[in-house]
């Protein structure tokens, strides 16, 4: 039994972003919930490697479905849940994990492209992927169907990211509030989990390669990491936080905006 209790079992989930970083931590968690589990990712390469040295040891090859593609393209978001619906049967879980960092850019100094690139991953991917998954759920009459999106502390704040990373995940949180209040009776829910400070890969890389990184970021940079220092999650601990809220078990959250930083914020 897993922090989720038995509300995991035969539970069939799809992950984005699930090759790397806390996407990694939550397939695990799943698999060891006893879920059915399909992970994409956009790097195929990434996603069979981290399959073949992970994923299959924590649970049956015919409880994963790999399938990669890019979360931007309608196209393949139906496809994703599709082949998930095929292979499985049914769709009961969306996690919405894939995100992209930006480099702490205040808008003055944002470029467009940078803009479109991240709310493109971070915004219109979540967006794509619960359109589709909410439609498969009312039609099959779903009765505890769950979306969990990922945020950020910059789903609420702005000194945690640049003004496209800031804009996007305060966007996420907007998209689960309203998912949540549309059909809270209609047996789907739908929550925000806000990580702090998590020893993944983005945070290394932004600690130790100060390259591009805007001026003003830098300092801001500084500031959030002095911060966060004594307040890093595993994403092991977040992953046990979205398994519960993918479970049955936790069948009375919807709209919750939860926090998972330590407290760090208290501080604020």
């Amino acid at each position: 039994m897993t922090a989720a209790g038995k509300g995991l079992s035969g539970r069939v989930c799809l992950v984005t972003g699930g090759a790397g970083g806390l996407g990694k931590s939550i397939v695990l968690a799943l698999l060891e919930g006893g879920a059915n589990v399909a992970v994409s990712d956009i790097s195929k390469t990434a996603l069979e490697s981290v399959a073949d040295a992970e994923f299959h040891k924590h649970g049956a090859t015919s409880k994963l479905l790999l399938l990669p593609g890019d979360v931007t393209d309608a196209g393949v978001v139906k496809s994703l849940i599709d082949e998930t619906v095929k292979h499985f049967g049914q769709l009961d879980v969306l996690v919405n994990c894939a995100g992209i960092f930006d480099r702490f850019d205040p808008v003055g100094d944002l470029s467009q492209d940078l803009w479109s690139k991240v709310l493109a991953v971070n915004v219109t991917g979540p967006f794509l992927l619960s359109k589709e998954a909410i439609n498969h759920f009312l039609s099959r009459g779903a009765t505890d169907a769950s979306i969990v999106n990922i945020g950020s502390l910059a789903s609420e704040h702005g000194w945690c990211g640049g003004a496209a990373y800031t804009t996007s995940k305060h966007a996420v949180r907007g998209l689960t509030k309203t998912t949540a209040a549309f059909y809270r009776n209609k047996g789907i829910r739908c929550n925000l989990v806000m990580p702090g400070g998590m020893n993944t890969d983005i945070v290394t890389n932004i600690a130790n390669s100060r390259e591009g990184l805007h001026p003003e970021g830098q300092k801001m940079l500084d500031a959030v990491l002095d911060g966060l220092q004594t307040s890093i999650s595993d994403t092991k601990e977040v992953a046990k936080l979205v398994a519960f809220l993918a479970s049955t078990d936790s069948s009375a959250l919807t709209g919750a905006i939860i926090k998972a930083d330590h407290g760090i914020t208290t501080l604020i």
